[in-house]
């Protein structure tokens, strides 16, 4: 007796290995939850405007995507790789990236109210006229960073390293910042009244113009200290053994 063979139906698709992968742009805009798709220097925009539910992103690759003023509030974003990825004027409220690389990716005037970052790599990326109120970064790798002209105050710091970054004029007003590294940053007018730095360093960082007020420096590496740098930490409260240091620039022999 012969066998007649079943007609094969789009849903066996996951069980044909002979299958064509589906089209990325048709999966962006039909599902919202998106597993390992590539979208490697595609133009995401037409599919994300068919529709606007948030979306659940797991390994997937955005490299080069063009993802321009997008609607991507409260997405989730799960060991993605964006790098060079373009953000600018994106929606992302509440959204949440969870480990990966955004390295090199454009977030420029992107609304990016309540992003929370927790271990990704966003080395060299660029947030100037961005909306970061209360955006939570957590052991993130921001090497390069440019955080300078963001938009909204309350932006949080943990274990970051935000070496040669630049965070010209940044508020950081009333912080708590634990294990920040900033290097060689670039710190010019940034606002560290009232903050408490804990494990931070400060070392070779540029401070011109730099607010200390009430800033609590006894937990931080100020590097070596010398007579320009005491000035430029005025109104700060440091440790004895860092005022020796300052007495020490300045000749001066402390006697117990």
């Amino acid at each position: 007796m012969t066998e007649v063979p079943l007609p094969f139906h789009h849903h066996d698709r996951d069980t044909d290995p002979t299958a064509p992968p589906e089209d990325p742009l048709t999966l962006l805009a039909t599902q919202t939850d998106l597993n390992g798709v590539d979208f490697t220097g595609l133009d995401l925009r037409p599919a994300l405007r068919r529709d606007q539910r948030p979306r659940t992103f797991t390994r997937c690759t955005f490299t080069e995507a063009n993802l321009r003023g997008a609607h991507l509030a409260e997405s989730v974003f799960t060991d993605c790789t964006a790098t060079a990825a373009d953000f600018t004027g994106a929606l992302l409220d509440q959204a949440r990236w969870q480990g990966g690389s955004a390295s090199g990716a454009n977030f420029t005037d992107a609304d990016c109210g309540d992003l929370i970052c927790d271990g990704a790599d966003l080395a060299n990326t660029k947030w100037g006229g961005a909306l970061l109120a209360d955006a939570t970064f957590t052991g993130c790798r921001m090497i390069g960073a440019r955080l300078t002209g963001h938009r909204g105050l309350g932006v949080h710091l943990t274990r970051c390293n935000l070496a040669v970054a630049n965070l010209n004029g940044l508020s950081l007003r009333g912080a708590h910042l634990v294990g920040i590294r900033f290097t060689e940053a670039d710190l010019g007018g940034v606002n560290f009244r009232d903050t408490f730095l804990e494990d931070c360093r400060l070392a070779e960082a540029n401070l011109r113009a730099a607010d200390f007020t009430g800033a609590d420096l006894r937990g931080a590496d100020l590097g070596e200290l010398t007579i320009a740098t005491a000035a430029q930490l005025r109104g700060a409260v440091i440790s004895p053994s860092q005022a020796a240091q300052i007495c020490a620039a300045l000749g001066l022999n402390v006697v117990g």
